[in-house]
């Protein structure tokens, strides 16, 4: 890759913004370079690039998960969940669960898109999950696949030992306390945090079990299965590392002649 080039400035942009704690600009860089070396079919760039970004969105989301977590009420009116969600958006750090009804999907990404746009714009570590109902059950899902049926069953509970089930459990459902504003300091922000953890990871496997790859992929037709995977969990390392795999492995494959 000539130094000169736009792919390399990003990548040593991202590269020096993460060394500097910048994770949100880091990202940014990086999520582009990835990009450009994707079209490019470069998979020498791709196979240094996917660390670096695996730790630029695991530090967002660690950081996200640490501060102010938002859980909205499901049976709140509309308008309280905006009041909340503008006051949330004044925070340094956090994690908001935005509603919606089932079938409403589309509308409540609007509302967590704010979030990212808010994020990106002030970088800060801002992230959204959404809260699906339908009648009295409630499920947990992500912006890229906002329905009821891709959701995760939650539990709710005032527990703050409550068992958080492994992410590749069958049938998971996830503990989650009352809706509510917690702040560090509460007892059960512990719980939501590793809840909240656990859901971005089991979201993106059960995605992977819903929608299988193509019969007997390719290595690039595998990479875009994964890179799809990666909308509902850009965080998750079980996907990253396999990216990492088939990207050195066509990278170590002789050239064709």
């Amino acid at each position: 890759m000539p130094p000169s080039s736009h792919l390399h400035r990003l990548w040593d942009t991202g590269q020096r913004l993460l060394a500097l704690g910048r994770y949100v600009p880091a990202r940014t860089a990086l999520e582009a370079a990835e990009s450009l070396a994707w079209r490019r079919r470069d998979p020498a760039t791709l196979a240094r690039l996917y660390l670096p970004l695996l730790e630029a969105r695991r530090q967002i989301r660690y950081q996200a998960v640490e501060g102010q977590l938002l859980i909205c009420n499901p049976s709140a009116p509309a308008r309280e969940e905006r009041r909340q969600l503008n006051n949330f958006l004044r925070a340094p750090a956090g994690t908001v669960l935005l509603t919606c009804a089932a079938g409403e999907g589309q509308a409540a990404c609007r509302f967590s898109g704010s979030v990212h746009f808010a994020a990106r714009r002030t970088a800060r570590p801002l992230e959204a999950l959404l809260l699906i109902r339908l009648a009295t059950d409630v499920r947990i899902a992500a912006q890229p696949d906002p329905t009821f049926t891709a959701g995760l069953p939650i539990d709710w509970t005032k527990n703050p030992a409550a068992p958080i089930p492994p992410t590749t459990a069958p049938h998971i459902r996830l503990p989650l306390p009352p809706p509510g504003l917690y702040n560090p300091a509460n007892p059960l922000h512990p719980l939501a945090r590793e809840s909240l953890l656990a859901a971005w990871e089991a979201l993106a496997l059960t995605w992977q079990t819903r929608h299988p790859p193509p019969p007997h992929p390719n290595p690039w037709q595998e990479l875009a299965w994964l890179r799809l995977a990666l909308r509902i969990d850009p965080a998750c390392e079980p996907i990253t590392m396999r990216l990492l795999a088939l990207a050195e492995s066509l990278e170590r494959a002789p050239s064709p002649p």
